[in-house]
């Protein structure tokens, strides 16, 4: 009993420890700047603007930046 039960604990361990394949999506090659189609782009936002993308980027960083809050 007691091996039986040293036994399934082991392959429940060993189970938990796998790895899982993680090829569920294509990233593709495009830059991130091309955009999606979806509803979570920015209004006003062309998919292909490279300078409005880093522009938002780097506002979307300064309204998260805490030191700069903290002045």
């Amino acid at each position: 009993m007691m091996k039986l039960l040293l036994a399934s604990a082991s392959l429940i361990v060993l189970a938990a420890c796998g790895e899982k394949e993680q090829t569920t999506g294509s990233r593709g090659d495009s830059p991130p700047w091309q955009g999606t189609k979806n509803a979570y782009m920015e209004k006003g936002w062309t998919a292909g603007d490279k300078t409005a993308w880093e522009t938002q980027l780097r506002t979307r960083s300064q309204q998260q930046n805490e030191y700069v809050k903290s002045n």
